[in-house]
Order: structure tokens, then sequence, then C-alpha cells
């Protein structure tokens, strides 16, 4: 029997996130607030835009360009991505954990709907957690993003072992019902003293504390 492996959602679960961060930073030129520039751009389509950055389908430069016009400011390439990319902070319990996990023996890897600005950056910002890992299935690298079947295809083809002896893990009900429906082991990240309690429900020997 393969020992399971774990493979973790990064927004939300080992990173927190606030896109507001950014907008307060694109907004600041235009003399309106962080939620009124967010509300603009959602309006003018950003949702599908995001959608074909983390798929892959177009570049960050043509991303930054469509952002900025919407928004109706002006910088330079690099300018937006300073102001794009530096919008998370780390769930620390979570880096604990994975840390613990490693220690005792697992696989664990990283799967998440990102783009490739924001990866750059938090693989940067969490490399003491993230170097730990045995791969990461990002989505603007697969050309798939959660909940669709293919995405959780790539993480078991990563993994290297049946479906069902994967654990994936996020705070989207609607990407962990994906998971089930691809074969995977879905478990809701809630908070982590209940995540905890699902692992070891599961089997997962943890002994190391985590705060």
């Amino acid at each position: 029997m393969h020992k399971p492996v774990l493979i973790f959602d990064f927004g939300n679960v080992v990173g927190f996130f606030d896109y507001l961060r950014a907008c307060e930073r694109l907004a600041e030129p235009l003399g309106i607030t962080a939620t009124a520039l967010r509300d603009r751009l959602v309006d003018r389509g950003f949702t599908d835009w995001l959608v074909a950055f983390e798929s892959g389908r177009i570049g960050p430069e043509a991303f930054g360009a469509r952002v900025m016009e919407a928004a109706g400011v002006r910088l330079d390439h690099d300018q937006f991505v300073r102001a794009w990319e530096d919008i998370f902070w780390p769930n620390e319990p979570i880096g604990e954990l994975i840390a613990a996990l490693k220690a005792a023996g697992y696989r664990v890897f990283l799967g998440s709907n990102t783009n490739v600005l924001h990866a750059t950056f938090y693989r940067r910002q969490f490399a003491q957690t993230l170097d730990l890992l045995d791969g990461l299935i990002l989505s603007y690298e697969v050309g798939q993003m959660k909940p669709a079947r293919a995405f959780f295809d790539a993480c078991v083809a990563a993994a290297d072992v049946p479906a069902d002896s994967c654990l994936f893990i996020d705070d989207i009900e609607e990407n962990v019902e994906g998971a089930r429906q691809a074969g995977l082991v879905g478990i809701h990240y809630r908070e982590t003293p209940a995540l905890l309690d699902e692992l070891r429900r599961l089997g997962i020997e943890i002994t190391t504390p985590i705060a």
C-alpha cells in the first residue's frame, strides 16, 4: 500500500492573500480607494483576464497592460509587477505542519491556481517552507485550473501514486469536490486544528506539536 501523498493548496492554506493590497498601490495615483479600483476592474473583465493568466493563455506583459488600461493608471511593467506581486503573508501553523510531515517521511506537494508573477514572488517569500516540497503543480504551467479534472490528473501524475493515495487540501469547497471527483481524497481546509484532526483520522502520523 502506498504511503499517502499530501498536496496543499497555496492561497489561504499555505499563505493568506488579499488582492486589495495590490489595488491599494495601483489606486494611489488615481486618488481612489482600493475597493473602488477592485470594483472597477471586476466590472471591466478582470476575472476573465485572471483566468486566462493563471491558465497560461496570456503572459504577464499582456495581463499587466489589460489591468492598467482598465484601471486608468500608467506604470511601466516593472512598476506594475511590484504593485501586483506582494499580496501574501504566511499561515505559520501550516508551514510548521509541512515541516513536520516532511520530517516524518511523507511526500508533500503544492497544487495551486496561480500565475507566474505571484508564484515567482511567493516561492522567494515562502522559500523556507516551499523548498521542503517534493514538487509544485501550478495552473499556469500545466495549462489547467482547479476544479478541472485535468489539474488533478496532473497532481496525481506528479505524485506518481494512485489517485486515492493523494490527500488534496484546499480552502474552496468546489476544488475539494473536484479532487474527489478525480479520485483523490479531498479535505476542506477551514482552520489548522480541524485539519490536524482530519489528517490523524486518516492515519497521518503527526508527532511534532503544531502551534
